[in-house]
């Protein structure tokens, strides 16, 4: 019996783009106009806490900066270059701006509360908020120079620091969002053509899934923890053998047949 698309492609990114899209207007009205920097604090908190349950699925459907990236800059991507490998060697370069992140904070509370002398009063939460939107206003025009430059998803890959602490969160409870069923996996790699790094995500997952079946085993395997969650490779999948199921990877690992019967 021939399987079938629980939901098709365009109509799941119909979806993901009304759930972008909406967080997008949250954000604007809430951070460029309103200039309510909370909401800031909030969105990398709830990416950050939403990833150690069911990994970083924040990035890919509900963050307003990768919604600018997937609705705007990826329509402008000039794709002149890959971005530069050296760069991205040990994660040193999303670590950097991570600690970037915490250092520009702390330097927020010290100018603020210690240099300034300001008490923690409505002046001073003021100063550390215009001090924080000038944050979110560099990590929007770096996210759309980078999306415009390279592939359009450049900075949540190598650059933001959301990312970064969803991706540490992501990795501390060994959650991603998505499983392969090795007895359901052909090898078509239609998945592939619709995921923005499919060397890095997609590629290693199918070829466990391809050295699980020649062994005659199945497996439920998972992808790394390092997936930003778009699902659009579950809605490309024509046999159903990716879907949404977050694993333990440490510590439940690769399901064999024996287990999942």
């Amino acid at each position: 019996m021939k399987e079938r698309h629980l939901i098709d492609l365009r109509s799941w990114k119909g979806i993901r783009t009304v759930l972008q899209l909406q967080l997008m207007v949250a954000f604007v009205i809430a951070v460029l106009i309103l200039k309510q920097w909370w909401f800031c604090v909030l969105m990398i908190a709830l990416g950050g806490i939403l990833a150690a349950f069911r990994g970083k699925i924040w990035c890919g459907l509900l963050c307003p900066n990768g919604g600018f990236i997937d609705i705007l800059w990826s329509r402008l991507s000039l794709r002149l270059l890959p971005f530069p490998r050296w760069l991205t060697r040990g994660r040193l370069l999303q670590g950097a701006f991570f600690v970037g992140m915490i250092g520009y904070f702390a330097w927020i509370v010290w100018y603020v509360n210690v240099h300034k002398g300001l008490p923690l009063a409505y002046g001073s939460y003021a100063q550390h908020g215009y001090l924080f939107l000038r944050f979110c206003q560099v990590m929007l025009a770096l996210a759309a120079v980078t999306a415009v430059l390279f592939e359009p998803r450049t900075f949540c890959a190598h650059l933001c620091p959301g990312g970064t602490l969803g991706s540490l969160m992501a990795t501390a409870t060994s959650r991603s969002p998505v499983t392969i069923d090795s007895d359901k996996c052909v090898g078509c790699r239609l998945c592939t053509s619709v995921c923005d790094a499919p060397d890095r995500l997609l590629e290693p997952l199918i070829a466990k899934a391809q050295a699980a079946k020649a062994s005659g085993k199945r497996a439920i395997i998972a992808v790394s923890p390092e997936c930003y969650g778009c699902l659009d490779c579950v809605a490309a999948c024509p046999r159903q053998a990716l879907r949404i199921e977050t694993l333990g990877l440490e510590k439940k690992g690769e399901k064999t047949e024996e287990e999942t019967s």
